[in-house]
Order: structure tokens, then sequence, then C-alpha cells
């Protein structure tokens, strides 16, 4: 029995020793110190596209003032210098000589008795209107100088005189008064809008306020119901009424009057019916034509005579 508890005792002992002396399992070094595994790196991804802002409408357009980047090429026309005392004088002096020179050719060959006694009265206002001034100037020891304005009066005086000179009758009284009403209407804009402001003395300003510009405004009252008597489509009207829509009218019923009446036939009665054809056809020319003519020349009345006058 002793001997089997000794041998049991050295069989656990053996094994124990046997157990003790065996070392751990050394681990594998590279699974225990190898550093973790890398992320896995993303797929490149394309960045999205950008969509191009839509064209503003047609309203936010309309609202948004745009700047202007249009550059004028075009010089703008100087200002015109101030007139002197002594250029006022001879501007003054060449719208006179302007009135005067158109009144007198008036006085010679105007038809009408009004056209004629206006022409008239603007020489002698003129007149005195110059003599007026020469004496305030020459108190003044001013002297006359010429500028680019009293040059353009005394060109367009010569060219105004030339026209009228080749017009007769009806035709020449409307364009006179049509031309007395554009120059004094151009004198009193002239006056108000550049010599009364450009004047330094005190004397002739207060002759042009007082006594010329006055005088000025009632020659272009007088020639603007003058041409209203006349006509109221002025030269224009009175070349139609005597050339144009007034004449041919008048031109038609005459020559229908002669035609019928002559051709009327060769019986007494056949030429009095075509006399009455011809006054009723004349009749209708001098009512066609004289819308044209008014204020101009009156077509004559058509003669019944061209036919009836034999029997």
């Amino acid at each position: 029995m002793v001997v089997s508890r000794n041998v049991l005792v050295l069989t656990v002992g053996l094994a124990l020793g046997v157990g003790c002396s065996n070392p751990p399992a050394a681990s594998d070094p590279s699974t225990v110190n190898a550093p973790p595994p890398p992320a896995p790196t993303p797929a490149p991804t394309t960045p999205p596209e950008t969509a191009p802002a839509p064209p503003p409408s047609a309203d936010a357009q309309a609202g948004t003032t745009q700047p202007d980047v249009t550059t004028s090429t075009t010089p703008s026309a100087p200002a015109e210098a101030p007139l002197t005392d002594e250029q006022i004088v001879a501007v003054l002096d060449a719208a006179n000589k302007k009135e005067i020179d158109e009144a007198q050719l008036a006085q010679t060959k105007a038809k009408n008795k009004d056209v004629k006694a206006y022409a008239r009265v603007i020489v002698q206002h003129h007149n005195d209107a110059k003599a007026k001034q020469a004496k305030l100037v020459k108190k003044l020891g001013i002297a006359a100088a010429d500028s680019d304005k009293s040059k353009q009066l005394a060109t367009e005086t010569q060219q105004a005189v030339e026209q009228l000179k080749a017009l007769q009758g009806a035709d020449f009284d409307q364009q006179f008064v049509q031309l007395m009403v554009k120059d004094h209407q151009t004198t009193l804009d002239l006056i108000d809008r550049r010599i009364l402001q450009d004047a330094k003395n005190a004397d002739l300003k207060a002759m042009l306020e007082k006594d010329l510009r006055p005088t000025i405004e009632k020659h272009l009252k007088d020639a603007e119901a003058l041409a209203q008597k006349l006509g109221p489509a002025g030269a224009t009207g009175a070349a139609t009424g005597a050339t144009g829509a007034g004449a041919p009218g008048a031109a038609s019923g005459a020559s229908t009057t002669a035609g019928a009446g002559a051709q009327g036939g060769t019986t007494g009665a056949q030429r009095a019916a075509g006399a009455q054809s011809g006054n009723q056809a004349g009749q209708t020319g001098v009512t066609a034509g004289s819308p044209g003519g008014q204020g101009g020349v009156q077509p004559p009345a058509a003669t019944p005579a061209a036919g009836a006058g034999m029997k």
C-alpha cells in the first residue's frame, strides 16, 4: 500500500514538473507587433459640373439700367460768343436794312392794296428806327463792328430780294407777307434771346426794350393778320392757287366751256346746249380749283358767249 502511494505521489510530481518546464508557445511576432492595415483609399470621384447661371429674364434686364458705353464722335457745336455793344449795333443796322430793302420792293411790285400799305409802314418805321439808333450811337461814341450774325443778315437780305424780284402779282404779295412774318419773328427772337442778354450799355438796352422791340412785335402781328387775310397757306398756298390745284380746275372749266360751246353743233339749239354744258363744266372747274387758290388769284368765270352767241 505504501509502495503504491509513493508511486502515485511520484507520478503526480513528475506530471507537474513536466507541465511547469514547458515554455509557453511563442507568439508570432508578425502578428503581435504588425501595424494595423491602412484604411482603404476611396476611389477618386469626378467633381459635379456646375450648371451655368441662366440668363437674366427680360423683366430683370428691363429693370436694370445698362451703362452707356457708346462714345459720340460728333463734336458739339461751339457756343456763340456774346455780342459786344458794337456788334449789336451792326446787327440792328443789318436787320433794319433787310426790312427796308424788301418793303421798298413791295411798294413797287405788290398788287394788293393792303400789302402796299403794310410795305409803306415798314419802310417808314424802320427808317425811323435807324435814325434813332444812329443818334444814340453817336451820343455814346459806339462804332458798329461786323460779326458773323450781321454778315449772315446781309447775305440773307440779298437772297430774299432776288427771290422777290422773280415773282409777280399775287405770288409776290404772298411771298412778301410771309417773308415779313419770318423776318420779324427771327428779329424778335434774336432780341429776346441774345441781344438783350449781351447788351452792356444801359441806354442801348433801354432803346431796345422801349422802342425797337415793341415796334418789331407790332409789325409781326400785322404781318400775321395780313397773311391770314390773303390766305393761310401763305406763299406756298398762293403758288398752289395760281399755278397748282386752283389753276388747273379753272383752266379745265374754261377749256371745257370753250370746247363744249364751240363744238356744240351747227344749229343754234345745239350751240346753246353746248354753251350750257360748257358753263356747267366751267363752274365745276372753278369749284374744284378754288380751295387751292384760296387767297390767290380767283379763276375767271366761264363765258357762255363761246357757244351761244351765234343763232
